[in-house]
């Protein structure tokens, strides 16, 4: 294919590897936290044991994160994370330290290890609302502890500064992803304007050349017939050739290429035109935007073509019942004997991997329906960034 779409694209792969890296730093701090924590237990303060088991505890439901992101376990990480800052600012409160106020680096130990939970979901904004709610459940239970121990509460420094860190690293990641959605469809869709405009310029050229040969080949049968009238024959040449000059099919071979002629001129009559696909999407008030030429459909069979016509239709139909947004693209190409067809949303988007089994719509609908005639269907896709789904038919076929 020639569509411009690289094959290892995935645009989610840096917000996995940030939420990653958070992960790592979590299970660094709470490490070294439960080091501290054990070495003033063996200096002499028992209660130092009770905070590193604790802390282990947060590692562990951190790891059940790691290995399951989801809203469960993302939920269950804050309330084990709440219950043992509650209990870390009581013990450090009432510990021999004489810390003046919550704002400490022991309080803050559970706190931070919260901001870097990551949440379920890839995106961005999500990310950043799993953030915001840490922040609060660290900053909450930090006053619940500090009311239990009679201590003054006072705003982790530290905790809010990772948390603005944080919201600010992920704003400027989903803006720039978002932006680099918009370029990429803009290269697929200058990508086939050049494909067009080539198209169009061989068009012209031999169209040129055509009108040029007829009208010297009749000027120079008119001069060599002489004076008087025009012979029948060559008069009914000329009507012929005229007719086809200024008719649908001007620019086809006088021997007759009625299927070249259907893809270069236009859609012939009966020719696919991916009506059950835009009939959906108005049926679904979808504004749908087409790049491309919709000719090239008619180098597939009829079969194929509907086969095909219907999966853009399954696609339209997702978008309007689940991208939350209204209006989609459509960009057909050609090229390495396949007909390909994009269909591109830049709604709330999916993880594909994450489809429930249950859930087969796209996976019958679209991946085996085009299977089944050869083809294939490739899919895009990451909370809050939208959806491309590339789909390509070889060209022929009953």
């Amino acid at each position: 294919m020639t569509l411009g779409l690289p094959g290892d694209v995935s645009r989610d792969s840096v917000s996995r590897a940030i939420v990653h890296a958070g992960h790592v730093g979590a299970w660094v701090y709470l490490g070294m936290g439960t080091v501290v924590a054990s070495a003033l237990a063996i200096g002499g303060a028992p209660k130092g044991w009770i905070a590193a088991g604790l802390l282990l505890l947060m590692a562990g439901a951190l790891c059940f994160v790691a290995l399951h992101r989801t809203v469960f376990s993302s939920v269950l990480y804050l309330v084990v994370g709440g219950a043992v800052t509650v209990t870390t600012t009581v013990l450090a409160m009432q510990s021999t330290h004489e810390l003046d106020t919550t704002d400490n680096a022991v309080v803050a130990i559970p706190c931070i290890a919260l901001l870097l939970i990551g949440g379920a979901g890839a995106g961005s904004w999500l990310a950043s609302f799993w953030v915001v709610a840490a922040y609060v459940v660290g900053q909450t239970a930090t006053y619940i502890g500090a009311e239990l121990s009679g201590a003054e509460y006072r705003v982790s420094a530290g905790a809010t500064a990772l948390a603005v860190f944080i919201i600010i690293v992920r704003t400027v990641d989903g803006l720039t992803r978002r932006a680099g959605l918009r370029r990429q469809a803009a290269l697929v869709r200058a990508n086939v304007a050049a494909r067009e405009a080539t198209a169009r310029r061989d068009h012209e050229l031999e169209a040129i050349t055509r009108l040029h040969d007829t009208a010297m080949e009749h000027l120079l049968a008119i001069a060599a017939a002489g004076s008087g009238p025009i012979d029948d024959r060559l008069r009914a040449g000329i009507r012929q050739d005229l007719s086809l000059l200024v008719g649908r099919d001007w620019i086809a071979q006088h021997s007759g290429e009625s299927g070249e002629s259907a893809v270069a001129s236009g859609v012939a009559d009966g020719a696919p035109i991916l009506d059950q696909a835009f009939a959906v999407a108005e049926d679904v008030e979808l504004d749908v935007q087409m790049t491309g030429d919709l000719a090239v459909l008619g180098l597939l069979g009829s079969h194929r073509a509907a086969e095909l016509d219907i999966a853009v239709a399954e696609c339209l139909r997702n978008v309007a019942q689940h991208a939350g947004v209204r209006e989609a693209e459509i960009i057909l190409g050609n090229g390495g004997g396949e007909v390909t067809v994009a269909v591109m949303d830049i709604g709330s988007g999916f993880e594909p991997e994450r489809v429930p089994p249950a859930l087969r719509g796209l996976r019958v609908g679209v991946v085996e329906r085009l299977e089944r005639e050869g083809g294939s269907a490739r899919v895009w896709s990451a909370i809050g960034l939208g959806t491309t789904i590339v789909l390509t038919m070889p060209e022929g076929g009953a």
